[in-house]
């Protein structure tokens, strides 16, 4: 209210004698009311803004106050006009949307609060694809059901011992021929 009020750095720094004293809310209010009062009159205000800045980031074990004061402080010195936009701007209008929302769908968002399904106020199972491999198995465990069917009797040897030899040229005979038929579907 810097624009309405006229001794609002006076009273600001009335308020800045007892700042270290004050609860961590009233820290941050008075920081921002400082921050706010130097961007609307800052001919008068620079020495109370650095005071309260220094008071906020060197002075404090608050992490919140001190990170607020550094971005306001990183703010002021690199674009004085973005910090304007920034510190200055209407802030929105609170909506209430719940009651947009059916029951059940806002009841599993509020079972779902802290994942991504709160924020796109959908179901967890309308953007996450779930697979239906069990735990521990991987794709290629079905491939090796089928091949255990070719076997006879565990005896792989022929009469004249190259049975094993013969079997392993006719899988990649089958391997070439099937990834030439694959290669055909992709053109």
């Amino acid at each position: 209210y810097a624009s309405r009020i006229d001794n609002a750095d006076d009273l600001l720094e009335t308020f800045l004698d007892n700042f270290q004293d004050e609860t961590a809310e009233v820290q941050l209010q008075l920081l921002t009311a400082t921050v706010k009062l130097f961007l609307k009159r800052p001919e008068g205000s620079k020495e109370l803004m650095e005071n309260v800045l220094s008071l906020a980031t060197e002075h404090s074990d608050n992490p919140d106050l001190r990170d607020r004061g550094y971005i306001y402080w990183r703010l002021l010195c690199t674009d004085p006009e973005a910090a304007k936009r920034i510190v200055l701007s209407d802030k929105p209008v609170i909506t209430d949307d719940s009651s947009q929302l059916d029951g059940p769908l806002l009841n599993e968002l509020i079972t779902n609060i802290s994942t991504l399904a709160s924020i796109y106020h959908k179901p967890p199972d309308a953007f996450v694809k779930r697979s239906r491999i069990p735990l521990g198995a991987t794709a290629d465990d079905d491939d090796d059901d089928s091949d255990d069917d070719d076997s006879d009797d565990g005896d792989d040897s022929s009469e004249d011992g190259e049975g094993s030899s013969a079997k392993a040229k006719g899988a990649a005979a089958n391997s070439s021929s099937s990834s030439s038929s694959n290669a055909d579907t992709i053109d």
